[in-house]
């Protein structure tokens, strides 16, 4: 028994080990993030501008709401109620309690991959949009480098059509 209690004392302190370490480096991908909005929100003031801005500040709320709960409890905040029984479940069923521990933490480590691969995700959804307000700045700055209204509509126009295929696109990739 001693040597059970000395085992999951060592099991919480790695635990605990483990959910700083995601902190610290959750908090200097903040830093980054915040640095990368900083250095591309002067140039534009357009309303793009304020509608990215709207969705990083909700991203970020998510995330600090996030960040004030535990790795594990994260990670379980990504996993429905169906698959949270399921295991409770199966786990009930399980007689040997060091399977049974086995068990459940082969499946929290499941879960901390899931809810990695989905910040990974949303990480490179933020940066693909930042590239994409990029561009659109250039060609704001395009158009208006113009010197007549002819051309400029010419632009305009020209970009449009690309954007609308672009928005084709993304509603089709999520749709499927």
């Amino acid at each position: 028994m001693k040597r059970l209690e000395e085992e999951m004392k060592k099991v919480q302190q790695e635990e605990e080990e483990r959910r700083k370490a995601a902190e610290a480096e959750a908090a200097a991908e903040e830093e980054k993030e915040r640095m990368r909005i900083e250095s591309g929100e002067g140039s534009s003031g357009g309303t793009m501008t304020r509608e990215t801005d709207t969705g990083l500040e909700k991203r970020t709320s998510e995330w600090v709401a996030n960040l004030s709960l535990g790795e594990d409890e994260e990670a379980e905040s990504y996993v429905t109620k169906d698959e949270k029984a399921a295991l409770a479940a199966e786990l009930a069923a399980m007689t040997d309690p060091m399977e049974r521990r086995e068990r459940e933490d082969e499946q929290k480590l499941a879960w901390k991959l899931r809810m990695k691969r989905e910040k990974k995700r949303r990480r490179e959804e933020v940066n693909k949009m930042t590239a994409a307000v990029a561009k659109v700045q250039e060609c704001r700055a395009e158009v208006l480098a113009q010197p007549d209204d002819k051309a400029k509509w010419d632009k305009v126009l020209g970009y449009l059509e690309v954007l609308s295929k672009a928005w084709t696109e993304e509603r089709q990739a999520s749709w499927s």
